[in-house]
């Protein structure tokens, strides 16, 4: 799907739905994991449906949200950020504002999921290259699975930006290469379970299978 024109391209505000740290799970390294809300494109099988909602989560302006990130990661120590939603080019404008605010508090690699093409994306908006470090790109798609580290389909790739630094190019290449997929398993405060990452085809199948059932004890003897 190309990218076209939609009215909640105006939108100020982006509405948060998750965020964490440190984030291991998407990205190379230790980085810190924004999930922005809200997405029209409705691909089958989606991994993060509770995003889709543009009402959803918390809403904030760019630069507050920029403000939390910066804490967030100051906290941890870390220089690294992966924005996921949702479809974060869903208000490319008050994204911008937070990609260029994250570079410009020290932030130096700045990963983005997107639905998008990168191609389509770079041409609409040129400052992509400028703040983002690399982009995975395309629509998700339940019936051609992958097992590569970075995409939950075959169809989607890697697109690295940020070939100025040899460093951040290299943990992508390398990143790129790892064979197992890992996921973060979080608890909540308030107790709910999430899983951080792309499962592996049949992941959550096995994740919410019923524990099986343990042998009976053997009777003690008199």
């Amino acid at each position: 799907m190309r990218f076209t024109p939609n009215l909640k391209w105006n939108l100020t505000k982006l509405n948060l739905g998750y965020i964490h740290a440190p984030l291991t799970a998407l990205g190379p390294g230790r980085r810190v994991g924004v999930w922005l809300c809200g997405c029209a494109r409705n691909c089958p099988g989606c991994l993060s449906p509770e995003f889709a909602d543009f009402k959803a989560g918390e809403a904030l302006t760019a630069t507050n949200l920029t403000r939390i990130v910066l804490d967030l990661a100051k906290k941890h120590r870390l220089s690294a950020v992966t924005i996921s939603g949702g479809e974060p080019f869903a208000r490319p404008r008050p994204l911008k504002t937070l990609v260029s605010g994250l570079r410009s508090g020290g932030i130096e690699d700045i990963l983005v999921y997107t639905g998008y093409w990168a191609y389509d994306l770079t041409e609409e908006f040129p400052w992509i290259e400028k703040y983002i470090s690399a982009l995975v790109d395309g629509p998700f798609e339940r019936q051609n699975p992958s097992k590569e580290i970075f995409r939950g389909s075959d169809n989607q790739s890697l697109n690295i930006f940020e070939y100025r630094d040899y460093f951040i190019t290299r943990s992508y290449l390398n990143w790129k290469k790892v064979e197992k997929r890992q996921a973060q398993i979080v608890v909540d405060p308030d107790l709910r379970l999430r899983i951080l990452g792309i499962p592996g085809p049949g992941d959550y199948d096995h994740l919410f299978e019923p524990f099986p059932t343990p042998p009976p004890e053997d009777e003690p003897t008199a």
